[in-house]
């Protein structure tokens, strides 16, 4: 609740007035390899030849192993290829895009493509510190350590304003992960894309992870 008063006060007075359904910005041409992934009334997002989408086995044994951490399962999970099958290989590397959506009702958030809000100094820590501590809170119960924590930022993704958070998490005998996480807000609803992967291997996701981001769209506009 704390979260979505600070949203509304630095976003700005809710508009209920009608709102054009047109993506703020075209889909990107679609790269060799790679498949376009699309979510039921959200939109879309681009998975590279090095990525799967989470089913299966493995998927009933995360949501199970997330129920018990007390988390909902993600609407959407992207992991590295390989896991499905639970083999060897896919365990070699780790990597997630999570796109989870919240429902509210209509002007609990702002529109997609609302102006960027500014934010003091003080407010910028404020947000940064509920978050932070949020996460400390949230990693407890496994052991995860937060190692980094950025300040929070808002953006514009692909003409989409969102609430970007970024920290480095590490949970026990594991390398370290870096999380780069985009709040989206579309009136009624607020969309949650994370994505994720071990420092060690950002050679070898980071730029498949920034075409990620630049080919996401939500085109169920509200």
């Amino acid at each position: 609740m704390k979260n979505s008063i600070i949203f509304s006060i630095l976003f700005g007075l809710v508009s209920i007035t009608a709102y054009p359904q047109i993506l703020p910005q075209p889909l990107p041409a679609l790269q060799i390899g790679w498949q376009r992934i699309y979510i039921k009334n959200v939109g879309s997002f681009d998975l590279p030849p090095t990525m799967e989408i989470q089913k299966g086995k493995y998927k009933k044994y995360s949501d199970a192993m997330g129920k018990t951490l007390g988390y909902d399962a993600p609407q959407l999970v992207a992991q590295q290829k390989g896991l499905n099958n639970i083999g060897q290989d896919g365990f070699e590397k780790y990597a997630r895009v999570m796109l989870e959506t919240t429902i509210g009702g209509p002007g609990d958030y702002q529109r997609l493509t609302t102006d960027l809000p500014t934010m003091t100094q003080a407010e910028s820590e404020e947000l940064g510190k509920t978050f932070k501590d949020q996460l400390i809170e949230g990693f407890a119960a496994t052991g995860t350590k937060l190692i980094e924590f950025y300040p929070v930022k808002f953006e514009k993704v692909s003409g989409m304003t969102c609430l970007h958070i970024s920290f480095k998490r590490q949970a026990p005998d594991k390398p370290a992960v870096l999380v780069h996480s985009f709040s989206f807000h579309n009136f009624d609803r607020k969309h949650v894309l994370t994505l994720s992967y071990r420092l060690t291997e950002s050679d070898y996701w980071a730029r498949d992870y920034a075409a990620i981001l630049k080919s996401f769209r939500i085109s169920n506009i509200k």
